[in-house]
């Protein structure tokens, strides 16, 4: 694990609340509309990536699914399971952390739905894809230089995620790209996603 990164992250979430989160839907769906939302799982197995907090996992698993949450943070991974123990939710979620330099664990199957939100990884794309079953939903925002006042090194260019995820065997479902924010909804829809 990367140390500097885990204590930067460390020290970023010891400057927040660590107490119970709210659940929170995922900006992506947000942007999404109801429509959407309405055949959105409620069942399944759902993967969190750079969860932080746990707001979005805590969504996730009260939602029905069965959520595993990484993160770099113990303190984040230490604060989410209390937020998982106090709404009761812990036995919905397993959570551990994770440097996601080296990628996602080997031991990792399928899962019917992957959430990364406001955490740009390109190296993680295509086993996003490769970890997503067929039918299967991804659910993204990444920081963007579209509209960003003063975009930083974490800015994706424009168009970054459509770029990268319009291909066969997947469908967009939904595209929101501005005030510094790209966020995708998308299906897998079959096994050759290449």
């Amino acid at each position: 694990m990367s140390i500097e990164d885990a204590e930067r992250w460390d020290a970023r979430y010891a400057n927040r609340q660590t107490g119970p989160v709210e659940p929170q839907i995922p900006v992506a769906l947000d942007h999404a509309g109801p429509t959407v939302l309405d055949e959105f799982p409620k069942s399944g197995d759902a993967l969190d990536v750079a969860s932080g907090l746990g707001s979005q996992t805590l969504w996730l698993a009260h939602r029905g699914l069965r959520v595993a949450a990484l993160d770099i943070s113990n303190l984040a991974i230490s604060a989410l399971g209390r937020s998982a123990e106090a709404v009761g939710l812990d036995q919905r979620i397993t959570s551990a952390t994770c440097d996601f330099d080296d990628g996602l664990p080997a031991s990792f199957g399928l899962f019917d739905v992957i959430v990364c939100q406001r955490f740009r990884a390109p190296h993680l794309y295509e086993s996003f894809v490769e970890h997503l079953r067929p039918g299967g939903w991804l659910i993204m925002t990444v920081l963007s230089e579209t509209g960003a006042a003063d975009p930083g090194e974490f800015h994706a260019p424009p168009g970054e995620l459509t770029l990268f995820f319009d291909r066969p065997g997947c469908a967009l479902v939904a595209h929101h790209e501005a005030d510094g924010e790209e966020s995708i909804v998308l299906r897998r829809t079959s096994s050759d996603a290449s």
